[in-house]
């Protein structure tokens, strides 16, 4: 479905032979020759010989190991059109854990240096802002603006700093570092005296560097954000720019304001014309300040052009209003690049991989996960029954995961599969029980016995089924649409959910996309993998629903513009491959069209009962994934450049649950690394905690008030025990948006 061949931009200018015959190819890197054994990807070559090679996932969901195709030709396993941007594919961009050369290739990768050296120099620009400069060893290599991983010697903490001075061969970087509250690392700068210590860099990171145009420059930077602004600006003058520039300093007093000095040696040694105001938001009023107040969204329209190119850097409240400004004056988003400082100190940490201490699986571990092929085959037969046993299989169903959540405990087992073929297997089943689930359903209100199956049953098991289908009652068949649509939920949605995030698997693909298809959500395929899970917990998420929403309204809110959002994905896609949108390729329209195959099939099975019945049943099920989709990031915020952790979605670790949705239930690992397979997810005890296992919340969030009265001190507590400082400016916005009394006083507490 995605596979797809790259050629390299260059690959004319080289002569580099083809050995496809052979079996294998070499496959040079940053100037290193490897080989890649016949169907192995770059990045699976590169680490079996050594090379250290950025990596994450390994699956192609985030693009930790992009890497610029200089030359030759490869085969792409997933689609790299919903991953990296317009200007990566034009630049020849690829992921090397989703690429197979198909001739001899040589690539560009950013690699990661790791460089020791010694502080040389410790000063205190203003009352928390620091500048320290270190001696290396050897020259970094990195462009100006980008940043490094620095440890210090004494404290065993690594943080992410952007350089302020351009490369040089000297070996010198200084680093402008803002004191955070509670930030062990910037804390220890300030708290002691560093000369002579030793460190340890990595890097150098980062896409935020001047791009080579003639447009105008705009550059905003807010605290410590000035720092890689400096570095470019140094370069620049090096570089003999000439293009014009102005420089936005924002600060809230002129005690914060600081390098003003080195700033106005710039502007006079800029080639181009050179603007720099300094703007402070909280300076008295009586003071002797005669530059410009206010924040410096308010300057933006008075120095900008319709060709005008925007660097932002600074704290994320700053650099959102500033690019929401800019979007709003007409500047593309092509055109704005941003670096956003954090804070966060993460107390989950994904860094611990706990694998190799993992006991091995036992036969049990295998087994359990057959309680949801059980589950699933219990209500077929509940619905072949009729009458009272359906009325009986539909609650029984309910009470089964309701009590067993509440009495079996939490799993927090992680054996390590060996087998994990038995475990995709498992999840392959899940289409001929849907399908078994979906013939049986319809077959029920079928004015006729379709293909005689009744009968067949009857002479089988001595049952009569006809007659008890001809005396299910109309409210009996309220229940089957309900039950049925549980089963679309539970053996359709969720096993596709674990399918669909396999994109380099076309077995997984083509069975969790049918498997979709019955509730009528094959986007989900496009936009949960490529959409949600890049958006998740923030304003951009249709599924992440904010805080005082009703799950009633968030049922169709979310839907409506999961579409939207999957179209605009879709098409993106098309374009970047300059395929047409009104095609086979397009996934939304073939997606959509599974489902109504679906629909002539239940016509065919049941007539008009049995088209309406499967509609019911399969929006029913829909319904079930966005009421899940409610509880699991009910008020949840994120900083939208802001890495997703497991504190960014609500998990539960109940045992039925567990068991019977393939560890669905992990829910915060899986969205911190969305590519992991379910059966290694860890279960994070210490993760924010839904209020029971999944069938209990759902009927809880069915009942609003009993949903706010249980969730909205959960929410708070999230605020007070997760949100970094720059989440809990969102934090404040939304309690205030809510509508909610609880949560409008947390903010005049």
């Amino acid at each position: 479905m995605f596979l797809t061949d790259r050629t390299g931009i260059q690959k004319e200018n080289l002569n580099l032979l083809t050995r496809a015959n052979e079996g294998n190819q070499r496959v040079k890197i940053n100037g290193v020759e490897l080989n890649a054994k016949a169907d192995e990807n770059i990045l699976s070559a590169a680490l079996r010989q050594g090379f250290d090679f950025p990596h994450s996932c390994r699956v192609g969901g985030c693009a930790t190991c992009k890497c610029q195709l200089v030359a030759g030709k490869v085969k792409e396993l997933t689609e790299t059109g919903y991953i990296l941007s317009d200007e990566e594919l034009d630049e020849g961009y690829i992921l090397a854990c989703q690429s197979i050369p198909k001739t001899d290739v040589e690539i560009r990768v950013t690699g990661k240096e790791t460089i020791t050296g010694k502080i040389t120099n410790q000063k205190n620009l203003t009352h928390d802002i620091c500048e320290i400069t270190i001696q290396l060893e050897r020259p970094l290599t990195y462009i100006a603006g980008q940043y490094v991983s620095l440890t210090i010697e004494g404290l065993n903490v690594e943080r992410n700093y952007s350089i302020a001075n351009p490369p040089n061969q000297k070996g010198i970087v200084t680093f402008i570092i803002r004191k955070v509250p509670d930030g062990k690392l910037s804390n220890y700068i300030f708290d002691y005296n560093l000369a002579g210590k030793s460190i340890k860099l990595k890097g150098a990171f980062g896409d935020f560097y001047l791009r080579d145009s003639k447009r105008p420059i705009l550059m905003i930077a807010g605290g410590s954000g000035l720092a890689p602004i400096l570095a470019i600006l140094k370069q620049g003058i090096l570089a003999r720019t000439k293009r014009p520039l102005t420089l936005l300093f924002g600060a809230k007093t002129k005690e914060d304001l600081y390098k003003l000095k080195e700033i106005q040696k710039i502007g006079k040694e800029w080639k181009g014309k050179f603007t720099f105001i300094p703007i402070l938001s909280d300076e008295p009023k009586k003071s002797s300040w005669k530059g410009q107040r206010g924040y410096v969204t308010n300057l933006i329209k008075e120095h900008i052009t319709n060709t005008t190119e925007a660097y932002l850097c600074g704290p994320p409240p700053m650099v959102d209003a500033a690019k929401k400004e800019l979007v709003q004056c007409g500047i593309s988003k092509r055109s704005i690049y941003a670096d956003r400082f954090t804070t966060i100190d993460h107390s989950l940490s994904l860094n611990n991989d706990d694998q190799n201490s993992r006991s091995a699986a036992k036969i049990f571990d295998y087994l359990k996960f057959f309680l949801f092929h059980a589950v699933a085959i219990s209500s077929v037969i509940s619905l072949l029954l009729g009458g009272c046993y359906t009325t009986f299989g539909f609650f029984s169903l309910l009470f089964f995961y309701i009590i067993g959540d509440a009495f079996s405990g939490d799993d927090k087992d992680t054996p390590n599969y060996t087998k994990p073929e038995v475990l995709t297997l498992q999840l392959w089943m899940a289409l001929p029980i849907l399908c078994l689930i979906f013939f049986c359903s319809v077959w029920t209100v079928s004015p006729i016995d379709t293909f005689g199956f009744g009968s067949w049953l009857t002479q089988t098991f001595g049952f009569d089924f006809n007659l008890a289908k001809e005396n299910t009652s109309s409210i009996v068949h309220v229940y089957a649409i309900f039950l049925t649509g549980l089963m679309i939920g539970l053996v359709g949605t969720i096993t596709a959910h674990e399918l669909t995030h396999r994109t380099w698997d076309a077995i997984s693909m083509f069975i969790g996309r049918w498997l979709l298809a019955f509730s009528f959500d094959t986007i989900f395929s496009i936009e949960h993998v490529y959409g949600h899970h890049r958006y998740v917990s923030t304003t951009e998420d249709p599924a992440t629903a904010p805080r005082g929403r009703n799950v009633y309204y968030h049922i169709f809110a979310s839907t409506i513009k999961g579409n939207i959002s999957a179209w605009k994905i879709e098409v993106k896609r098309l374009k970047r491959k300059n395929v047409s949108i009104f095609s086979y390729h397009n996934a939304f329209i073939r997606g959509h069209l599974m489902s109504v195959c679906l629909v002539v099939l239940s016509y065919l099975i049941g007539g008009i009962p049995g088209m309406l019945f499967f509609i019911t049943s399969g929006l029913f099920g829909k319904s079930l994934l966005e009421i899940v989709n409610y509880m699991e990031h009910y008020g949840m915020v994120r900083m939208p450049e802001e890495p997703v952790q497991p504190r960014h979605s609500w998990n539960t670790n109940k045992r039925i649950s567990s068991w019977t949705m393939f560890n669905l239930t992990r829910h915060s690992h899986h969205h911190a690394q969305g590519e992991v397979p379910y059966q290694k997810l860890r279960p994070y005890p210490n993760a924010p905690m839904m209020i029971s296992g999944y069938l209990t919340t759902i009927v809880i969030a069915l009942i609003p008030p009993l949903w706010h009265h249980l969730m909205t001190p959960k929410v708070l507590e999230w605020d007070r025990k997760f949100a970094s400082q720059e989440e809990l400016e969102l934090a404040r916005i939304a309690n205030e948006n809510s509508g909610i009394a609880k949560f409008k006083s947390t903010n005049t507490n």
